[in-house]
């Protein structure tokens, strides 16, 4: 019985619990020899929460919440700041998952990528070591010439680090680990169920789903080439979303664990949560972004359509019963169609001005449009909600209104409360403003 070991691991689990839940950090580090049974990758990057010099390791938080783990020190690299690491992960990058299997017994690995260097370690026949990345050295001679090769960084199975000439190294990308990743002609055959799910889906923003179901469909969120798109065959994915767009190139994808796939070549992992259901996670200006996608049996451009259909009804429906609108106080609103939207204009609004309703710049005239939906609450009291776009103005102005027999009435929603597009509670003490059908 290793009694060292035991008296380090209570160790560990005593300063586990003077923090709970292990949550006290001291760093960020690299994973540079990865571990499928506790789904570490090559070049991943850990939470570092306790280190044990009597045990030489450290209690780290495993990848997407899965737990605490005690591992080996040498596996991860020193731990430092998060985007420390970020940029070790990144230098590191060309070379994840390269092993490398020893030719010749008594092979060295040396301080420094010169032949005359220290030797820090002697290298056996067939032992397996991990290619960290590339370096630049000076050339290895054996008498006769220069011999073929170059110098990398390396790391053994028991720590070490330091300088190995390639010569006499079988280099190989590796499944995970250090094991050889298979050939072609084992993997025929082969069917990865969860791989097929990944492929053969179209993965749209999972928010869908809740808006559909609402029946609110936000046209400034919703359009037909969101999604996660890829192909294996030109090596391109795509990550676009309302809050932006990622493209990224990749070499193909492989499994990390049960449940992840990283795309390589690019910093972008796919996790299957369920048939219709996935996490992509991926670097934007340096920091890792987790967005959700799932599928949907319903057309989103039909969708859309509709939508645009029912927001234009929507306002023909006032058009047709005014077009124009008055009051003594607040002048003269005229609504029109203008090239599939609506223009209007709205003459002496000094008043609306002074009461800071819209900006003193704001010119008669712009473009009116449905953009937001009313709560169910405010349904039973209103119509729906306008929003004005004012020449000259950098804002838009909102109205929430309700057609009466003689005309519309107008409450400014300026200080209204608008969550995800939907106006959930009026302002206080808001203007409220009358226009006589004319």
């Amino acid at each position: 019985m290793d009694f060292r070991k035991i008296k380090g691991t209570i160790i560990l689990a005593a300063a586990c619990a003077v923090f709970p839940s292990c949550t006290k950090t001291i760093g960020y580090s690299v994973v540079l020899w990865g571990d499928e049974s506790n789904g570490l990758e090559d070049g991943d990057i850990v939470k570092v929460i306790v280190k044990s010099n009597i045990t030489h390791s450290y209690i780290i938080e495993l990848p997407d919440g899965q737990g605490n783990k005690e591992i080996p020190i040498w596996q991860v690299s020193e731990p430092e700041g998060k985007k420390s690491a970020l940029r070790m992960a990144a230098a590191y990058a060309d070379f994840a998952n390269k092993y490398a299997e020893v030719k010749l017994d008594g092979l060295p690995i040396r301080a420094e990528p010169v032949n005359t260097a220290k030797q820090v370690y002697r290298l056996r026949a067939k032992e397996i070591i991990r290619v960290l990345y590339k370096g630049k050295g000076a050339a290895v001679s054996n008498g006769k010439g220069t011999i073929d090769g170059e110098w990398y960084r390396v790391l053994t199975a028991d720590g070490t680090q330091g300088w190995c000439f390639s010569h006499n190294l079988d280099i190989y990308d590796s499944d995970n680990g250090g094991r050889r990743e298979k050939a072609a002609s084992e993997k025929k055959g082969e069917t990865d169920k969860l791989l097929q799910i990944l492929r053969g889906k179209k993965w749209v923003p999972a928010e869908y789903e809740d808006l559909i179901k609402a029946k609110r469909i936000d046209l400034d969120r919703f359009d037909e080439q969101y999604g996660f798109t890829f192909d294996e065959q030109t090596g391109k994915l795509s990550i676009l979303t309302a809050d932006g767009q990622n493209e990224q190139t990749f070499t193909k994808i492989r499994k990390i664990t049960g449940k992840q796939y990283r795309f390589e070549g690019a910093s972008v992992t796919a996790t299957i949560n369920g048939d219709d259901d996935i996490t992509v996670q991926y670097m934007e200006n340096g920091k890792p972004k987790n967005v959700k996608f799932s599928t949907t049996k319903e057309d989103i451009p039909a969708l859309i359509k509709n939508e645009r259909s029912r927001r234009i009804r929507e306002i023909q429906k006032i058009a047709g019963f005014g077009p124009t609108f008055s009051s003594s106080n607040y002048g003269t609103l005229t609504i029109t169609p203008a090239n599939g939207s609506f223009s209007f204009t709205w003459q002496n609004t000094k008043l609306l001005s002074d009461s800071k309703i819209i900006e003193s710049g704001a010119r008669g005239s712009g473009t009116v449009s449905v953009k937001y939906y009313l709560s169910k609450q405010l349904q039973s009291s209103y119509d729906g909600i306008l929003t004005f776009r004012f020449d000259g103005s950098a804002s838009e102005n909102n109205f929430i209104y309700k057609i009466t027999e003689k005309g519309i009435r107008l409450e400014d929603a300026g200080g209204a409360s608008i969550k995800n597009n939907v106006v959930n509670s009026r302002g206080q003490s808001p203007a409220v403003i009358f226009l006589e059908k004319r």
